[in-house]
């Protein structure tokens, strides 16, 4: 009997359906730890973006509080409103990478805005795209004047290692802190990602950064990806701007 096919039928059927149970109450247990460990690199990378968070040793409960202390959110719409979402809905739940294939005018748009008090000092988005190998999924904060680069983060990534990988680096990271994204006659220009370092003297050395030596396609597609997400929110930052302008003129 044991030496038959009926048997090993029955026998793997069995293990089969053993191993199936036991992932899924495995799945079914391990799930709100898992959407909380989601949820706290989500704003553990936030944090970073805005110069938040220095220290990577911080317990999961310290970011928490670090985010919700520091940190209000809300999402705009394609015409830079600001909207309310329906109840129940966070604007943690809003997905870039989904609102990508909707339609333009149903697309929704997260802000995240660091803030003490009723000063606010950064405002960070999202940032994704498609590198060499992989889409990377990043963190982009502005200062207040809603033109200089406070901070980028990429956490998320499957490029070359060693070579594309590097955008997760600090030092590829630094480089673009201080940068500006809006040029002289109020155009948006991102950051360009050249070869070589910037020339000193380079007119548009503030838009400038040396990409990843031997990673040229994922420095494109962080190029890339920086002036299409910034683009999205371009109509939002333009009329916080133009805010800016009129406060300065009272």
């Amino acid at each position: 009997m044991r030496n038959s096919n009926l048997y090993t039928f029955i026998f793997i059927s069995i293990v089969t359906i053993i191993c199936a149970g036991l992932l899924s109450s495995a799945a079914f247990y391990l799930k709100d730890k898992q959407q909380t460990n989601v949820e706290v690199d989500m704003k553990k990378n936030i944090l970073k973006a805005v110069k938040l968070l220095e220290n990577n040793k911080m317990s999961q409960q310290e970011i928490l509080d670090l985010y919700n202390q520091n940190i209000e959110n809300y999402v705009v719409n394609n015409l830079g409103e600001i909207i309310n979402l329906p109840e129940g809905i966070l604007v943690e739940d809003i997905d870039p990478e989904k609102e990508d294939t909707k339609p333009e005018s149903d697309r929704l748009f997260p802000v995240y805005v660091k803030k003490s008090r009723t000063v606010v000092l950064a405002y960070c988005i999202p940032i994704l795209g498609k590198g060499l190998w992989s889409t990377m999924y990043g963190y982009l904060a502005l200062e207040p004047d809603l033109n200089t680069i406070l901070g980028i983060t990429f956490y998320k990534q499957a490029e070359t290692p060693g070579l594309g990988s590097e955008v997760e680096a600090e030092n590829f990271q630094n480089k673009f802190i201080g940068k500006q994204i809006w040029d002289d006659e109020d155009n948006l220009v991102s950051v360009k990602i050249l070869k070589l370092e910037p020339s000193p003297n380079s007119p548009n050395i503030m838009y400038e950064v040396a990409g990843i030596s031997g990673a040229t396609k994922t420095s494109d597609g962080v190029m890339n990806l920086l002036l299409k997400d910034l683009t999205k929110y371009e109509t939002y930052f333009r009329n916080l701007r133009k805010e800016l302008v009129q406060k300065e003129e009272i």
